[in-house]
Formats: structure tokens, sequence, C-alpha cells
């Protein structure tokens, strides 16, 4: 057994839920309330349009902010009453192009996931790099590992990253868009990687915008639109035409079912107003 699923199986399977969550700046609502929850052994998918709210629900579950009303838990626990430093030894967090500010090599990076188990934080040991070891292996950057994180490309910075989360063997994966940038190959890869997580005992809530990859990857899914849940469920009941059409103002076709799902954007829904290149980043 992996460490992976060794850091699940020590204890009762994790579970993370957000509960009636509302979250506002101002007089802007930008969740309102949402209930959602991930837990070992499962792929999440939390789709929408740009600006339905995705990241903020990920950053609110990731204790980086504090919702508006609703709860919050990990276990049946409010958040706020743990310790920040066991949450993160749980809660692995990467947000929407992450990036590395420093000219640090890529395994010094990848190594900065350890930090939550380093006491004193400078002190390394063998179980360290050997878990540093297995995450770039994971996300094939143990080619990379000399080069500065600073001159890669957008796709390869994205997986080292991931290996940087990785490296904190976290049993709760929350992922924000982390197929952006990469070509087909390291998109499936990734993907891949998480099933096989899952299939170890980990549990990822993952922000996709390729229903296709939803519809092969995610045991449930949940699809934001303006803040609110409009729907949940397997990916063959809840991305249903109707559901594409209203929160991604899409026509699709669908061919095949179940795991063989492909899902395409087709046309524009006759209705939408945006102009062709309308939209904007996700809140």
């Amino acid at each position: 057994m992996s460490s992976f699923a060794a850091s699940v199986s020590q204890s009762a399977p994790p579970t993370l839920r957000a509960d009636r969550v509302a979250f506002r700046v101002g007089d802007r609502s930008l969740l309102d309330n949402v209930s959602v929850d991930v837990r070992a052994g499962e792929v999440v998918g939390l789709l929408g349009p740009n600006g339905s709210g995705k990241s903020t629900l990920l950053r609110l579950l990731a204790r980086l902010g504090e919702p508006s009303d609703g709860t919050i838990t990990l276990n049946g626990t409010p958040v706020g009453a743990l310790d920040r430093r066991e949450t993160a030894r749980t809660i692995g967090y990467l947000p929407q192009s992450a990036r590395s500010e420093w000219p640090l090599s890529v395994r010094e990076t990848v190594t900065l996931g350890r930090t939550p188990f380093l006491s004193p934080p400078s002190r390394r040991s063998a179980v360290d790099d050997a878990a540093v070891a297995r995450a770039m292996a994971l996300t094939d950057t143990d080619g990379l590992a000399e080069r500065s994180v600073n001159t890669l490309s957008g796709g390869e910075r994205m997986r080292v990253m991931l290996a940087r989360v990785l490296a904190g063997e976290p049993s709760l994966l929350l992922l924000d868009e982390p197929v952006t940038g990469l070509d087909p190959r390291h998109q499936l890869e990734a993907m891949l990687l998480l099933e096989h997580l899952t299939e170890e005992g980990s549990g990822t809530l993952v922000v996709l915008h390729d229903l296709t990859l939803a519809a092969r990857f995610c045991h449930r899914v949940y699809v934001l639109h303006q803040g609110r849940v409009m729907a949940e469920g397997p990916p063959p009941s809840a991305l249903d035409q109707t559901t594409i059409a209203t929160a991604f103002e899409v026509e699709a076709r669908t061919v095949g079912s179940g795991a063989d799902t492909v899902i395409v954007p087709w046309t524009i829904r006759a209705q939408a107003s945006r102009s062709p290149m309308g939209g904007g980043g996700d809140a």
C-alpha cells in the first residue's frame, strides 16, 4: 500500500463538506446556499461557466477564507476549530494558474509540499525525500528536477505544482483546473493519476471545463451556475442537455453512454446574448 492510501486507512475515510455556504463581497453574492461534499475514494467534478463561483468555493474549502453563512466541516468538525498544520496534512490545494514566484529548481519547488511535515521547517528526512521523488514520478516531472521552475512551459509548470501538492501526501485534493494548459496526453495522464489515487483511497474535488473528461473520470459532479448548485449527481444524469444549455449557454452533442460518453459543445444557444468573445475569469 502506498503512503497516499496509508494516510487514509489509518482512520475513518475523511469527508470534507460545505453545508449551505454563502459568500458575499460587499453587495455582490459569489456563492448562495451551496452544499457539496467530497469523500475519500471518489473523484468529484466541479463544473460551471466562468464566474460561477468554483474557485471561490475551493478557496473556502481550503481554509483560505471564511464563508459569510453556512459551515465547512472536515469529518464533522468545523474546519475553523482544527489545527491548520493538521488540516494541511489532510487537504491538498492547487489553485488556478498556480505558479512559483522564486527561481527555485523543480525539486526544490516540489519539496515545499512537505512543509507541514517538517519540524523544524528546515529539517528533511529520508521519508520526505521519498515522498518528493514519488510525487515527481507520478506527475512525470522527475526529468525536470534540476530545471528552474521559471523556465518551464505552462503545462510543465502545472504538473510541477500538482507534484508539490502530492508531495504532502494529502488524503483529499482540491484542484482548480489542473489540466488547463496541458496537451491531450498530459490531460489524460493527470486524470488517470487522479483515478489511480482514488483507487488507493484518496478523494478529489476537481474543477474542470472539459465535459467529456468529467463524464469519463468523475464519480459525481456538481454544476454551479450564478453561485448556486443547479445540478448534482453522476455525470450521465447531471450533465443533461437542459443543464448544459442553461449553465454554459451552448447546445451539446452527446455520443455514447457511461464512461464512454463524449460531450461536444456544438453551437451557442440561440437565446444566449453574449458577444462571441465575451466572458471572463472564474470567481
